[in-house]
């Protein structure tokens, strides 16, 4: 496993996981300078693997050949989001201009562009459904729109901010389970989950602590990692409504939380680094690094 964070310094950095006599360790594996602002997202699926910036320009990577392999520029604000199909036949970009683009993969020719998908406020965030059909985006209009990306359009429309009030503006977190049953939203210490089945609230969740980034756990549907400003990393069976685990994972928020196999890394705003299994009912702390950078986001290839 490979893991790729992006940062305020405008580079982006690697780290391999490496295991030698049963002990785990982080090795940088390569550092790039492909943008002039700071980058504020990044994606990867088979060998690609794509950044975006503040400068407004996705930076496209061959990780074959480590090279990077051209920059996209339809986009005329910062790059807040990506994500790959999965598939990984097309990138999905959203921007702070209102803007959602689909781009094929390979030749990277722009096949779809919303121009004002959110009605001119910035997209916060993207999620695409597992079966690549859908995707959901949240912006500052607090409205959760889904996305029809067979045809090409806007499926339907939920307004968040009757029940959310102003906090429904601030989403910064979407992810769709493993399956797809059921998909949550974060906002401020709020954690959500909605059924797509009912298209109702299933599970309301509010904690002591501001929630920044937040992932179901490997191929669970009932368990997400939550990472919090204070720096606590969180373990929850929403389906229980149990707290599974708590540990003090970082100093600083915790930036990014990213799940892969049966290992979980998490990255504080500071540079740390740091990779989990959770075994027995905790987290156990596998190896850690640190970037010296402020992380702005991650991948895992």
């Amino acid at each position: 496993m490979e893991i790729i964070i992006g940062t305020y310094e405008q580079f982006l950095l690697g780290f391999k996981v490496q295991k030698n006599e049963k002990k785990y360790n982080l090795e940088r594996s390569f550092a790039t300078h492909s943008h002039i602002s700071s980058i504020r997202s990044v994606a990867s699926k088979k060998h690609y693997l794509a950044s975006g910036g503040a400068d407004d320009t996705i930076a496209l990577y061959d990780m074959r050949s480590r090279t990077e392999s051209g920059k996209l520029m339809h986009h005329d604000g910062t790059v807040t989001f990506l994500e790959f199909t999965p598939d990984g036949s097309h990138l999905i970009s959203c921007s702070g201009d209102a803007s959602i683009a689909i781009v094929r993969c390979g030749n990277w020719q722009l096949e779809k562009l919303w121009k004002d998908a959110h009605k001119g406020s910035p997209i916060n965030a993207l999620a695409v459904h597992p079966t690549g059909k859908l995707a959901m985006s949240v912006g500052g209009d607090g409205v959760l729109r889904t996305w029809n990306l067979i045809k090409g359009r806007q499926a339907y429309a939920t307004n968040l901010v009757t029940r959310l009030k102003y906090d429904a503006k601030t989403i910064n977190v979407i992810r769709w389970s493993p399956s797809g049953d059921k998909y949550f939203v974060v906002c401020n210490n709020r954690l959500d989950v909605y059924s797509v089945e009912t298209a109702g609230l299933i599970f309301e969740g509010i904690f002591d602590n501001k929630i920044v980034s937040a992932q179901f756990l490997n191929d669970s549907d009932d368990i997400v990692v939550i990472g919090h400003e204070d720096g606590h990393v969180r373990l929850y069976n929403i389906n229980d409504k149990n707290e599974l685990f708590v540990i003090k994972g970082h100093e600083a928020r915790v930036k990014c939380v990213e799940c892969k196999n049966d290992q979980i890394v998490t990255v504080s705003s500071t540079g740390e680094i740091k990779l989990w299994k959770f075994i027995n009912g905790r987290l156990k702390q596998l190896a850690n690094a640190n970037a010296d950078s402020r992380i702005t986001c991650m991948t895992l290839i």
